[in-house]
């Protein structure tokens, strides 16, 4: 910590720490409503696993398309200033206590195992939704009913 807030190290170096920040402060800025972040951060992800080389304007873009519950003023607000700082810090406590020990390191209902670690690596938005026990629209393919078929005695 410094006098002007918290420095981060990331393990993928300084567009990782950035990209965190970027998700951070979305997630904050929607008061942890995953129905109104989730689909930034997978937009955001792809469009950075295409090209990293810049997280503030990747995301700059995104969200300027309008698609999203958060403004560019909003988000670079935090971006650049103490609360985005402060969150970030609070997201790195969090993430600490976890005592994890490799990335992704994926906890489900506050448990990790490899059964889960296997299950969210193959497809992480089924596996919550199957856990998840509320409604949400991200994970209604993943809801539907199951129809079995019918035996019928003649």
């Amino acid at each position: 910590q410094t006098s002007t807030g918290w420095n981060f190290t990331c393990q993928h170096g300084a567009n990782e720490c950035q990209g965190n920040l970027v998700e951070t402060c979305v997630i904050n800025l929607v008061a942890f409503d995953q129905s109104q972040y989730m689909d930034f951060v997978i937009d955001y992800e792809t469009k950075l696993k295409g090209d990293p080389s810049d997280p503030f304007g990747t995301a700059q873009k995104l969200v300027s398309s309008g698609s999203y519950n958060v403004s560019w003023d909003a988000l670079n607000a935090c971006i650049n200033g103490a609360e985005g700082n402060a969150w970030q810090h609070q997201i790195a406590e969090w993430t600490a206590t976890t005592n994890h020990k490799y990335t992704p390191w994926i906890t489900l209902d506050g448990r990790h195992n490899t059964a889960i670690q296997n299950a969210c690596e193959k497809d992480t938005l089924q596996c919550t939704c199957i856990a998840y026990r509320g409604s949400n629209a991200c994970c209604d393919k993943y809801k539907e009913e199951q129809v079995y078929p019918r035996c019928y005695d003649n």
